[in-house]
């Protein structure tokens, strides 16, 4: 923790008067950005991005209005198994963005806010391959991961069933859009919301 403390404050000094001093300033509001990340596997150190989706939460409601949906460039390694899963094919990326442009959307977009997702550390550690070849940092925003906070929430036991759809099961949260970025951003903050609203 200490070690990751003088990181962050080192890259502040770094990057103090450009565009992104913002993101290493403590966050104080109440709002939560709901992140997920589709891929080409299941690496995030040698996988490649797809499509990139974030939602706010403000005041206890997910912000449908102001969430986004970003498609990046088709990448070699999209192979049969990942688009089994989430049905990306090259052809679905033709309005995609370049990465030049999509990191400042992603960043702007999300600031110094706490980061909430499904297996957060994933997409994390994705992203931050990304920004740190672009802009010589790493995302330093406060993470959640929805399964911990269901753990907590419900008290469940060590060896409890925290897959995704169990864990909507159980919230009654409906499926929707699933292994779709924005469609699993969304579905992680309607799930939040049940934990903390019913839970305090």
């Amino acid at each position: 923790m200490v070690a990751k403390t003088l990181k962050t404050m080192g890259t502040r000094f770094k990057v103090q008067g450009t565009p992104w001093e913002p993101l290493f300033m403590p966050y104080h509001g109440d709002e939560v950005i709901s992140l997920d990340c589709e891929t080409t596997g299941l690496d995030p150190n040698t996988d490649d991005l797809l499509t990139v989706a974030a939602v706010k939460i403000r005041d206890g409601k997910i912000m449908t209005s102001e969430k986004l949906d970003l498609r990046l460039p088709p990448s070699p390694k999209q192979a049969a198994d990942s688009i089994r899963i989430h049905g990306i094919r090259k052809v679905d990326l033709d309005d995609c963005i370049p990465y030049s442009e999509a990191l400042p959307k992603l960043l702007n977009f999300i600031g110094n806010r706490p980061l909430l997702g499904y297996y957060i550390k994933f997409d994390v550690t994705l992203l931050n391959r990304y920004i740190r070849e672009a802009f010589g940092f790493e995302l330093p925003n406060a993470t959640i991961e929805l399964a911990d906070v269901f753990s907590s929430k419900t008290r469940q036991p060590e060896t409890a069933d925290l897959r995704f759809e169990r864990i909507l099961t159980e919230l009654s949260v409906p499926t929707f859009g699933r292994h779709t970025a924005i469609g699993d951003a969304t579905m992680v903050a309607m799930a939040y919301l049940k934990l903390t609203k019913s839970n305090g």
